[in-house]
């Protein structure tokens, strides 16, 4: 099975949205309710392929949610993302991960640029007024990605050259994704109170491995 080239920028639309909505903390039903529905459509509708892209299995995610009630979904949120607890800070946060990491220059510097990604496409005030997360939250990060494939797409659309686009992408995903999510995400998958989070993020790894190696791979030819 192979995918156009408009399909799989949907594709990935799709996916990075899925995975911001999965970390953005769901306290009303309906909100759980709707990412329930948003990773069983996802499932039904691109599980073979993205298995075969991308050895991304919705399927585990969805059975996984299956398996569960809301409030074990909260309790685990709660514990490994909130409370702080642990023998390594799984908040996930880009600035906080970077300070204990790297240090508190390098942190501040971080957030800088990402607020500078942001008023470039005009969003940082309603992410501040609107936003349950803090702007350097993975799923406000992810949502970000999410919003530039969707940028790329409309491009694309028109038959306009999405090239500054895919750069965009490109240089965010180095710059406020792979520095820091890979590690963070194996801290989740190796940390023994995750369950539901530890495919989540064995599966938010397959992806964006996947999807940072093909642009790097592709960008000179689009």
């Amino acid at each position: 099975m192979s995918l156009s080239l408009m399909d799989l920028t949907l594709l990935r639309f799709y996916i990075y949205d899925l995975f911001s909505e999965i970390f953005l903390y769901k306290i009303e039903d309906n909100e759980y309710n709707q990412m329930i529905e948003k990773i069983n459509k996802i499932d039904e509708n691109f599980r073979e392929i993205l298995k075969q892209l991308s050895n991304v299995d919705t399927l585990e995610i969805r059975k996984k949610f299956e398996s569960i009630e809301k409030k074990d979904y909260l309790i685990e949120y709660s514990t490994l993302f909130l409370a702080g607890f642990g023998n390594k800070p799984l908040t996930p946060v880009e600035s906080k991960q970077i300070f204990v990491n790297l240090g508190e220059k390098i942190a501040l510097f971080k957030y800088s640029d990402i607020v500078k990604f942001y008023r470039l496409r005009g969003i940082v005030t309603k992410l501040d007024r609107n936003f349950v997360h803090e702007i350097d939250h993975i799923s406000t990060i992810l949502a970000f990605m999410s919003f530039l494939v969707k940028e790329e797409y409309e491009l694309r659309k028109l038959n306009k050259n999405p090239f500054k686009t895919i750069s965009d992408e490109i240089n965010f995903m180095t710059t406020h994704i792979m520095g820091w999510v890979p590690s963070w995400a194996n801290n989740v998958i190796n940390d023994s109170r995750s369950d539901i989070f530890r495919i989540v993020c064995k599966n938010l790894l397959q992806w964006i491995n996947y999807d940072y190696n093909n642009l790097s791979r592709n960008l000179p030819k689009i």
